[in-house]
């Protein structure tokens, strides 16, 4: 390695954005890289397992319950508008630490403006630490008439707010360091793409300094304890359905007395992840064949299970994958339905799009994806199959060869 041994990460404290950055910055570090990890203090004792220094974003300016409540609460327009106004805070707090101690790098969470800025405004390489794949106009184009209202409706009361946080960061901060078009998510000199190659779409925005490294989550340990009542649940003779929304979208109640109604019956065992918003007292008695809680370890969970009706976040897509558990795809937001989109072409996932235009999911069809999964050969095999496949582009450590490569050409000898 070159002597270009320090590097900065602005983080996005959201376990979706955090997870798959974290085995990353753990390579780096065994590389001999000085990595420092800003992020919220939820984060902070894996930040500092994982070999690097932690540093805080100060309370108050950003953290999951800021982006989870900006996600249900108005759509990515409204998460534009809170991460701007985190700017206004973080920018300074980074460029204030970095003018004593200036690294080599900074790599930033495609969403954390403040990183990229700071880089900008130090003439610092830029390392882009996607989440998820490029969306293009195309993907847009897939949404019907009635989704396309629901979107619309749902995105345009947060405008005002996004462009009125625009302006002040660009008053305060100049419009050379702020990103360019068409912003979120933003690229940098090299982008890390922990995603397969094969769910991008093509995008004239691909370019040489794009590395699709695969997922780099950890794999899911054998031994792995489970509280008793999990272990009990998970151990018994019939199959187990995970159902989870993910940690940024609260499911509705509806929703979860829909899978009561969907899963009941079924000879499977349903473990229902809630979220810390619902109160189960407020869904009724669930089915005997049903256990509710508010979150799991979800990677040790998956490996015991046989189908996973997931929101489709990119995280959570790739952890059913990688343990060969077909998916029932209930997209909150485009997004979402790209990526089981593209699951559901290779024959690994069900999409059931309504949400996507508020309408409550079918009973029926609920329990039929559900059904497909548990008893059709097809979507087993293909979870499996891609499953097998994931680790072929590299992972961690090909993102952090991609990255040594990069600056190895900045400082060479």
């Amino acid at each position: 390695m070159t002597d270009a041994k320090r590097i900065v990460v602005a983080g996005m404290p959201a376990a979706g954005h955090f997870n798959p950055s974290l085995p990353i910055v753990r390579e780096l570090a065994r590389r001999g890289f000085e990595v420092t990890y800003y992020t919220s203090d939820d984060f902070r004792a894996r930040v500092e397992e994982a070999g690097c220094e932690f540093r805080t974003y100060p309370a108050g300016t950003l953290g999951p319950a800021d982006i989870a409540e900006a996600t249900r609460n108005g759509g990515p327009v409204r998460v534009v508008a809170r991460v701007l106004t985190a700017t206004e805070a973080l920018l300074p707090l980074l460029l204030s630490d970095l003018d004593t101690r200036r690294p080599d790098a900074i790599a930033f969470d495609s969403n954390a403006i403040w990183g990229r800025m700071a880089a900008a405004r130090l003439g610092l390489p830029m390392i882009s630490l996607m989440t998820t794949m490029l969306i293009g106009g195309k993907a847009m184009a897939r949404l019907n008439a009635r989704e396309w209202l629901h979107f619309l409706g749902e995105a345009i009361p947060g405008v005002p707010a996004a462009r009125s946080a625009k302006r002040r960061v660009v008053r305060q901060f100049g419009k050379d360091a702020y990103p360019p078009a068409p912003g979120l998510p933003m690229r940098g000199d090299v982008t890390v793409f922990p995603v397969p190659r094969w769910m991008q779409s093509p995008d004239p925005r691909i370019d040489d300094g794009c590395h699709f490294v695969g997922p780099t989550i950890r794999p899911p340990r054998e031994d792995a304890p489970l509280d008793d009542e999990l272990a009990a649940f998970t151990d018994g003779p019939e199959p187990v359905v995970l159902v989870s929304l993910g940690t940024l979208h609260a499911g509705s109640d509806a929703f979860f007395r829909a899978c009561f109604e969907a899963l009941g019956g079924l000879p499977a065992r349903i473990l229902l992840v809630a979220g810390s918003h619902t109160d189960p007292a407020r869904l009724g008695k669930p089915p005997a064949n049903t256990l509710i809680r508010a979150s799991v370890p979800q990677l040790e969970v998956l490996r015991r299970a046989a189908a996973f009706v997931t929101h489709g976040g990119m995280n959570s897509a790739l952890e059913g994958l990688a343990c060969g558990v077909p998916l029932v795809v209930v997209p909150q937001q485009v997004e979402q339905l790209v990526i089981g989109e593209a699951v559901a072409g290779r024959g690994a996932a069900t999409v059931l799009r309504h949400n996507l235009s508020k309408r409550p999911v079918p009973v029926a069809e609920l329990r039929a994806a559900v059904e497909n999964a548990l008893s059709g050969s097809s979507p087993r095999e293909a979870a499996q199959a891609i499953g097998a496949s994931l680790g072929e582009d590299g992972g961690a450590p090909a993102a952090a060869e991609a990255i040594e490569d990069y600056l190895r050409t900045r400082h060479p000898g």
